[in-house]
């Protein structure tokens, strides 16, 4: 198995390679693990896919991402071969068209991408679907998540402040790698619901600018914990999102306000339309008349999707564009992720056939 990157001779010490990868723009600010050859060759075998092979072209710069460039950049961020599987179906999801994976990281909203698996992956390589999920704490989670930052910086060319516009950024931008906690929801899991078998091991990307987290009050009741997650995200989906189009917001439910609902007898579609009604906020809140504002509410309802002839403004153009998981550990809390108006979320089977057999 021979490499084709260009060898770059830094040094014998940790610290002196990276003061040069720093130096040279090919960190996310964060240490890394020098990328030697031996570690990129390991890394390589944990597909059965040559090292040149290309997966896709990423943008900007619409470089080729081969599994040898991907294994550098996951051997930057601390993975491990097994990984690798995970890192080549990502990047096969960020280059599909709909998920406008430029407009994404380029945007001055400072989105992010967010992965998130399904199925029996998520216990094979240890990955965290229960307690602090979205934090620290779990190797796999975090270093998978750093290492597509990565990828899009080193191979795309996604450059924090040059080519990246992010307004502020995000903690989500550096890592954001999760898995539904399928086994303590009531209903069936997200690649169930896209029609694949609970036995494929999936992943999801969605385009993730701020993370909400929403209480679900002192409710005993499925329907009042609805009440709660609609409010919470009542000013916060359409303000965030603005008067865009076709916006595909993210619900992840706690556990223990999954099955409370469940238990009243609410299906998932149920909640999804409960969402989409009631989750909204006035076209006023939006642009007041008294601001000077000059686009009238007529001239907003012809180019917006989301605004209603009532002036209410919805999270979403339809309540199948809403996506409810289950995540996290006990507790009563729910977290939203408003929506990037333009990408669509891509869900991809991680194929078996390039998930090699690691020693």
């Amino acid at each position: 198995m021979a490499l084709k990157a260009q060898r770059i001779q830094i040094g014998d010490s940790i610290e002196e390679a990276n003061e040069y990868l720093y130096a040279n723009g090919m960190t996310d600010g964060l240490p890394v693990f020098p990328p030697t050859e031996d570690r990129v060759m390991r890394m390589c075998e944990g597909v059965s896919l040559d090292p040149d092979f290309e997966i896709a072209l990423l943008p900007p710069e619409w470089s080729p991402a081969t599994v040898e460039a991907i294994a550098i950049n996951a051997v930057m961020a601390g993975c491990r071969p097994e990984h690798m599987p995970v890192l080549v179906t990502a990047v096969e999801a960020m280059a599909c068209p709909e998920f406008v994976l430029l407009g994404v990281l380029a945007s001055t909203g400072g989105y992010g991408v967010s992965v998130m698996l399904n199925g029996p992956i998520r216990k094979e390589i240890d990955l965290n679907c229960s307690n602090n999920l979205f934090g620290p704490g779990k190797m796999t989670n975090a270093t998978i998540g750093r290492a597509i930052r990565l990828i899009q910086l080193n191979i795309g060319g996604v450059v924090p402040g040059v080519t990246d516009k992010s307004c502020h950024g995000w903690p989500g931008k550096y890592t954001l790698c999760w898995g539904e906690n399928e086994e303590a929801s009531p209903w069936v899991p997200y690649h169930v619901e896209k029609g694949f078998d609970p036995s494929d091991s999936t992943l999801t990307i969605f385009a993730a600018g701020s993370l909400c987290r929403i209480g679900a009050g002192w409710t005993t009741k499925g329907l009042g914990a609805l009440q709660s997650l609609a409010y919470g995200m009542r000013p916060v989906g359409p303000m965030l999102q603005g008067l865009g189009n076709g916006a595909r917001p993210l619900v992840v439910l706690g556990p223990e306000t999954a099955k409370q609902i469940h238990k009243d007898g609410i299906s998932k579609a149920e909640v999804r339309e409960y969402f989409f009604v009631n989750a909204r906020c006035r076209f006023e809140e939006n642009y007041h008349p008294d601001s000077g504002e000059t686009l009238s509410f007529d001239q907003m309802l012809k180019c917006s999707t989301n605004l209603w002839p009532d002036g209410t403004v919805s999270i979403a153009d339809k309540a199948d564009d809403i996506a409810v998981v289950v995540a996290g550990g006990p507790g009563r809390q729910s977290v939203f992720f408003p929506a990037n108006a333009r990408s669509t979320p891509v869900t991809l089977k991680i194929d078996p056939a390039i998930r090699a057999k690691i020693s």
